[in-house]
C-alpha cells in the first residue's frame, strides 16, 4: 500500500516512500494482525490500528543505553501514535580493527541482527556524535545496501556537518528532532515533498537542499518524558554480538556497566532538568550550535512540578534505581527559590541521593544547603586549566581565586557528599610548560579530597577550537586528526599521570615535590615521556589481551 493509504494486503504491508527522486519500498512478510473482538476487549494498543501508523526504527550507538535524546523521540513518536523499535549498541572497541574505509566497524553478525531489526519499518533514525561517525557510516551502509528504508541521521555531529553526513544518510536532521520527527514522519506517510521542511537536509539530482531549523522548543514540559516502556527495545551483548529484547534485568545491568561518574558502580537514571548552557566555551558543541541558533535563550527549564512528576513515574515503575543523575551542563543555574523548592519536593518523592553537573560560579552556600539537604551526595565540577591564558583561550572566566573558594566550601559539606569531581582538559596544543605547570599549583591548592576526570582536547567540528586548529595546521584530515581521537584518553607523558596522583592519599609535601618546576621540566623530556609510553602501552596490551580471553574463550 501506499503510506498514508487504510488498505493492506494480508500476509504482506507494502510500503513505498517516494521524495527527493529516489523510492523507498518495505516489504513485511510477518502473519496477518491478530483481531479482537468488538467487545471493546482489545488491548490498549491494537496493532490492527498501529499498522496504520508508520513505524521507527531508532538506533543508538553510545555506550551509554540511557540515550537520552532517542529515548526522547521515542516517546514522542509513540505519543502521536508511531510504534517504535529501538536498539541499543553499547559497544565498545577494545582493539583497532581495520574495515576497508572505517578503522572502528560492527562486525558482519551485529550489521545483520540490525538489518533484520530494521526489516518493515517506514523509517530508520540514527542519533550520533563526532566520534561515532565511522561505525555509524558503516552501518548505514550495510543498511542502504540490504533494505529500501530511508536512513535519517540526527544529533550534534550531524547538525554541525550536515553536506558530510548526506554522503551516507539519506535524509539529515539538524537541531532538536521532537518537532522535526514529528513532521518527517508525517510527510513521508503522506507522500509529501521534504524540500521545505524547517531543518531538513537532503540531497535531489546531487544538489543539496538545505533548511534552517525550526525554533528551538520553549516550553520543556510540553515533552513526553523518555521512553522506558522497553516494549520494542533491543540490546546489544558484546561479549557475545547478540542482540536481545531489553528487559528490566538487562536494563539494570546496563546502566550499571555505563554509570556516568568514573567510579561509582550503581544504578542511576538520568534525566535533564534544562536545555542549554550559561556559557559558550571555545572547545564545547555549545559554542557551535550558537551559530545555528544565534537568538536562543541561554538556559531552557522545565518547571519542578515536571520534573517531580516524571521522577514519580519513573521510580513508581523501577524504584530499583538507586541514584538520580542530572546531567544539565549547570544544573545549579537557577534562582535560590526554584532550587529550594526543588529539594523539598525532590525529598519527598525521590527519597535517594543524586548527582549533578555545575560550575564554580553557582556554588554558593545558599543554593548548596537545600540540595544537600534533599540528597545531593555527588558533584562534579567543570574547572579546565589553572593557566590564565588558557582560560582564556577556552572564554571560561573563572579565576582561581573563585575555583579554590568554591572547593574549600564544598569541602565543608564532606562526608554528606562525596569528594566532588573536576574537571580538566589535557593535550592542548597551545599549551606551554608554564601553562601546565600553573594547572598543577591550582589543583595543590585545592583542599582534598578530591577527584579528578581529564579530557584530551579535541577539535569539535563548528566549534571555535576547530577554526583555530585548521588555522595553525593542526588539522589536515577531519577523520584522522579529529574523529578518531577519543576526549576521554590522553598522552603519555609525566605531567599527565601527575593528575592520577591528586585523589591518592598521597602527603601534600610529596605531591608538591613532584610538581616543582625544575621536577616537572627533568621528566617532561621526551625521552622520558617513551618510556612512560612504552610502559604504558605494555600494560594496555596485557589488559586486553586478558578481556579478548574473557570475550573469546578457549573451544573445550
Amino acid at each position: 500500500m501506499t503510506a498514508g493509504e487504510t488498505g493492506m494486503t494480508v500476509g504482506e504491508t507494502r510500503i513505498t516512500l517516494s521524495y527527493q527522486s529516489q523510492s523507498f519500498e518495505t516489504v513485511s512478510s510477518d502473519p496477518p494482525p491478530k483481531k479482537y473482538p468488538q467487545t471493546g476487549a482489545c488491548p490498549n494498543k491494537n496493532p490492527l490500528l498501529l499498522s496504520r501508523a508508520m513505524e521507527v526504527v531508532l538506533i543508538s550507538p553510545y555506550s551509554d543505553v540511557s540515550a537520552m535524546g532517542l529515548r526522547s523521540l521515542s516517546a514522542v513518536l509513540k505519543k502521536a501514535g508511531h510504534p517504535t523499535r529501538m536498539i541499543f549498541l553499547p559497544y565498545q572497541f577494545p582493539e583497532i580493527e581495520q574495515r576497508s574505509d572505517f578503522i572502528t566497524s560492527y562486525s558482519d553478525k551485529i550489521l545483520d541482527q540490525v538489518t533484520e531489526l530494521c526489516r518493515g519499518a517506514g523509517l530508520i533514525g540514527i542519533g550520533l556524535m563526532t566520534n561515532y561517525f565511522e561505525q555509524v557510516a558503516s552501518m548505514t551502509l550495510h543498511l542502504k545496501e540490504a533494505l529500501s528504508i530511508p536512513v535519517v541521521w540526527g544529533g550534534i555531529h550531524p547538525t554541525i556537518m550536515p553536506e558530510q553526513c548526506l554522503d551516507y544518510a539519506d535524509i539529515v536532521c539538524i537541531g532538536e528532532g521532537e518537532d522535526a520527527i514529528l513532521d518527517l514522519v508525517d510527510r513521508l506517510e503522506n507522500n509529501r515533498s521534504l524540500e521545505d521542511m524547517p531543518n531538513i537536509w537532503l540531497k535531489k539530482n546531487d544538489t543539496i537542499i538545505s533548511n534552517p531549523p525550526r525554533p528551538v522548543i520553549q516550553d520543556l514540559n510540553t515533552i513526553p518524558f523518555n521512553d522506558y516502556d522497553m516494549e520494542n527495545h533491543h540490546v546489544l551483548d558484546q561479549a557475545t554480538e547478540i542482540i536481545s529484547p531489553l528487559n528490566r534485568e538487562l536494563l539494570r545491568e546496563y546502566l550499571t556497566r555505563s554509570a556516568p561518574t568514573k567510579g561509582r558502580a550503581a544504578l542511576f537514571y538520568q534525566t535533564l532538568a534544562s536545555r542549554g548552557c550559561p556559557h559558550h566555551c571555545t572547545y564545547c558543541c555549545w559554542d557551535a550550535l550558537q551559530r545555528i541558533y544565534p537568538k536562543r535563550q541561554r538556559i531552557r527549564r522545565r518547571s519542578v512540578d515536571n520534573i517531580i512528576e516524571e521522577l514519580g513515574i519513573i521510580l513508581d515503575r523501577m524504584p530499583w534505581f538507586q541514584e538520580i543523575t542530572f546531567s544539565d551542563d549547570s544544573f545549579l543555574d537557577a534562582s535560590s527559590t526554584e532550587l529550594e523548592e526543588f529539594s523539598r519536593r525532590y525529598k519527598k518523592v525521590a527519597g535517594r541521593s543524586f548527582q549533578c553537573l555545575a560550575e564554580p560560579r553557582t556554588i554558593t552556600r545558599k543554593r548548596m544547603d537545600p540540595l544537600v539537604d534533599a540528597g545531593l551526595a555527588n558533584i562534579q565540577i567543570g574547572v579546565q586549566s589553572g593557566s590564565k591564558k588558557i582560560q582564556d583561550l577556552y572564554k571560561r572566566n573563572q579565576p582561581n581565586d573563585r575555583v579554590i573558594a568554591m572547593a574549600e566550601l564544598l569541602n565543608e559539606y564532606i562526608p554528606r557528599i562525596r569528594p566532588p569531581i573536576y574537571d580538566f582538559i589535557l593535550d592542548n596544543p597551545w599549551e606551554t610548560l608554564q601553562d601546565k605547570y600553573e594547572t598543577l599549583q591550582l589543583l595543590l591548592k585545592l583542599p582534598p579530597p578530591f577527584y579528578v576526570q581529564i579530557f584530551h582536547l579535541t577539535f569539535f567540528p563548528g566549534t571555535e577550537l576547530y577554526d583555530l586548529a585548521r588555522k595553525d595546521g593542526l588539522i589536515s584530515d577531519d577523520i584522522r586528526d579529529v574523529y578518531r581521537q577519543q576526549y576521554n584518553s590522553r598522552d603519555i607523558n609525566y605531567i599527565n599521570l601527575m593528575y592520577s596522583l591528586f585523589p591518592k592519599p598521597i602527603p601534600r609535601p610529596i605531591l608538591r615535590a613532584m610538581c616543582a618546576k625544575p621536577v616537572i621540566k627533568t621528566f617532561q623530556r621526551p625521552i622520558v615521556s617513551g618510556v612512560l609510553d612504552k610502559m604504558y602501552n605494555a600494560y594496555r596490551e596485557k589488559v586486553l589481551r586478558k578481556q579478548h580471553k574473557i570475550h573469546n574463550p578457549p573451544v573445550q
